[in-house]
């Protein structure tokens, strides 16, 4: 190596004021070749590939390995370059290192607390340390934070608790459910999230830690500091200081764990069953359109359709009988009725149906059989029924008889008639076969 940039070179010591200790990361910088610098043949083969690194072994400060030293992997380096053949020596061990790393953990206020390898703790390595918070000399704002925190795993606790209670004790059918599951999930994990980063942020020491790459394995003194960081991590984290955060964090992940029981309950959940079978239709309900008016004779023109939803009857406390319009989301989803009426003549009624239509009026299930979409379109020349998505085709006057399309299944047909004050009402109750896809009669 040259004399001026080698680690033993005057310039190395003298601007550092003095000679460096060898694996000083100052002295590092003035290693041969470091950064773009020029270095001789023995440097530049040290610091490229491994198998020159192996006929020329240096350490992590670029000094020559002892020839005498096992790890050393091959000959060593005479300061005036390599002589002789060259030999390809045993690759050094991954672990094997001669330098221990250089590590400052700096803690508010600038104070260091560990330093290893290094010139002291007072400076931390030239890092700038950051202000302590609050929460370190005002034990208001400790109070204050701790409170704040607990408040927050209080949060988890009753979103958790109300996920639970909602998935149990909630009716899956109304449409509250669904958004208080999601909110009572989003309280449960969102308020312990939150909870822990003020935690974090308002009692955890601020501290700035810089390690350089160290070898793999470690010595006795860095794992004997490793644990006492680790103690001293637990210390600072205020698990012992504050009692509240304690018991409040613990009964936050505990209540938390319920939500992995949940999903497995849900397992032993009864199967459907029969419900899909029927409708919300009931004897003696009344048809009402989708603005919530009841369906009277003579409302209909000759061709006209109309889409009918049950309006349930209800027997009021004088006797009197009154009528409760089923027009929510799940009523329309499996109850959904079309009122059609035909020119006098026109209609075809199967056997057993002859009283189920009304001076023309018939009442079918708006509900294709192949793949539940609304069938809505009337063509009256033909008296077609149409089913926009997949183009099956019903004729109403046979039945509503499948004649075209995927559908192979006729609509089910809803027995009608009309009450003494001329409202159209379901005759016998609900359809007598199952509304909705054919799959249904399968299953």
């Amino acid at each position: 190596m040259s004399a001026n940039q080698g680690p033993t070179g005057p310039e190395s010591g003298a601007d550092a004021g003095g000679e460096l200790p060898p694996d000083s990361p100052q002295r590092r910088m003035h290693y041969a070749g470091y950064q773009g610098e020029s270095a001789d043949k023995s440097d530049q083969d040290s610091m490229s590939s491994v198998f020159k690194r192996t006929k020329h072994p240096v350490d992590t400060s670029g000094r020559p390995k002892d020839p005498a030293d096992p790890r050393a992997g091959g000959p060593d380096v005479p300061s005036g370059g390599h002589d002789g053949p060259e030999v390809l020596g045993t690759p050094p061990h991954p672990t094997d290192s001669s330098s221990a790393p250089e590590t400052s953990v700096v803690r508010s206020g600038g104070t260091a607390t560990a330093t290893v390898q290094g010139e002291g703790g007072g400076g931390g390595g030239g890092i700038t340390p950051r202000a302590p918070h609050s929460a370190e000399y005002d034990r208001r704002a400790s109070r204050r934070a701790e409170r704040l925190i607990a408040f927050w795993f209080t949060i988890s606790i009753v979103g958790t608790v109300g996920f639970i209670v909602t998935n149990f004790v909630g009716d899956k059918h109304e449409q509250y459910y669904t958004p208080a599951m999601g909110t009572a999930l989003g309280l449960a994990i969102g308020g312990l999230g939150v909870g822990m980063i003020l935690w974090a942020k308002r009692l955890m020491p601020h501290e700035h830690a810089v390690q350089e790459r160290h070898e793999f394995t470690s010595s006795q003194e860095e794992i004997a500091l490793t644990e006492e960081e680790v103690a001293l991590g637990f210390a600072d984290s205020g698990l012992a200081k504050y009692p509240l955060l304690r018991r409040s964090l613990l009964a936050a992940g505990t209540i938390l764990g319920g939500l992995v029981v949940v999903p497995l309950l849900n397992l032993t959940n009864s199967k459907p069953g029969k419900k899909l079978d029927h409708t919300h239709w009931v004897k003696g309900a009344r048809l009402v359109n989708l603005q919530g008016r009841y369906v009277k004779i003579g409302d209909i023109a000759i061709g006209g359709i109309e889409t009918v939803l049950p309006a349930i009857p209800v027997k009021e406390a004088d006797g009197s009988i009154s009528y409760e319009p089923k027009l929510d989301v799940h009523t329309k989803a499996d109850s959904t009725t079309i009122l059609i009426r035909l020119e006098p003549g026109v209609n075809k009624p199967r056997p057993g149906r002859e009283d189920w239509a009304v001076d023309g009026h018939v009442a079918y299930s708006k509900i294709c059989t192949h793949a539940g979409c609304p069938v809505s379109l009337y063509e009256q020349q033909t008296h077609h029924l149409l089913c926009p998505c997949h183009q099956s085709v019903f004729n109403v006057p046979d039945g509503c008889r499948a004649i075209f399309g995927p559908a192979s299944r006729s609509l089910p047909q809803l027995a009608i008639a009309v009450d003494d004050e001329g409202y159209f009402i379901a005759r016998n109750g609900d359809y007598t076969e199952p509304v909705g896809a054919a799959f249904w009669e399968r299953s």
